[in-house]
């Protein structure tokens, strides 16, 4: 991901409709965007207007992802009370976010964040992560700070950590295809 976006980049797997993911995420007045990611680079190179804008699509049965790509005020995804909401009643919501030197995967279920990765260093911090930890280590992602990553894990780049985890703990798999075409997007002002 970092080689489609650069350096500066969160992207957001929730259960649930796109509509509904992104006003959960604080999106406003909701519309097509056919030429997001052409509009999203846009705003980076103007400085255009508070908040940040939101890009999302359905990526699989009854998962939305969403993509920003203007942190300066915050990342909605990265806001624990967003991605508490997202998570809701047992749901899980995950989110990938680098920003220059550091690029992490936090996780929430059940209405709260229980845990996060650093996929520079492969390794996991939460006490709680419950079945999702037993998979997590089964992809090579250690459960303690002394130990190295291995596996999968271990073999793969930082933004393909952050893949790797994503789709270990929701199932779902981001090719480079799934961020091409249309989008629904809108305004946000829910950054941390």
């Amino acid at each position: 991901m970092t080689e489609l976006f650069g350096e500066g980049w969160c992207v957001t797997l929730a259960q649930g409709g796109v509509a509904d993911v992104l006003g959960t995420m604080g999106a406003e007045l909701v519309a097509e965007m056919p030429d997001g990611l052409e509009r999203a680079t846009e705003r980076l190179v103007s400085s255009a207007g508070p908040g940040v804008l939101l890009l999302g699509r359905e990526v699989a049965s009854g998962w939305t992802m969403v993509v920003e790509l203007e942190g300066t005020t915050g990342w909605a995804g990265t806001n624990a009370a967003v991605l508490g909401a997202l998570s809701q009643k047992g749901l899980i919501a995950v989110t990938a976010c680098e920003d220059p030197n550091q690029l992490t995967v936090q996780i929430a279920l059940d209405g709260a964040v229980i845990g996060w990765i650093d996929a520079v260093t492969g390794r996991r911090f939460g006490e709680d992560l419950g079945g999702l930890g037993e998979v997590l280590t089964g992809a090579g992602f250690p459960a303690g700070e002394a130990d190295e990553p291995s596996g999968e894990a271990a073999t793969s780049e930082s933004s393909e950590r952050a893949l790797l985890a994503m789709r270990e703990v929701t199932g779902v798999e981001l090719s480079e295809g799934a961020f091409e075409g249309s989008w629904l997007g809108g305004i946000s002002t829910a950054g941390t």
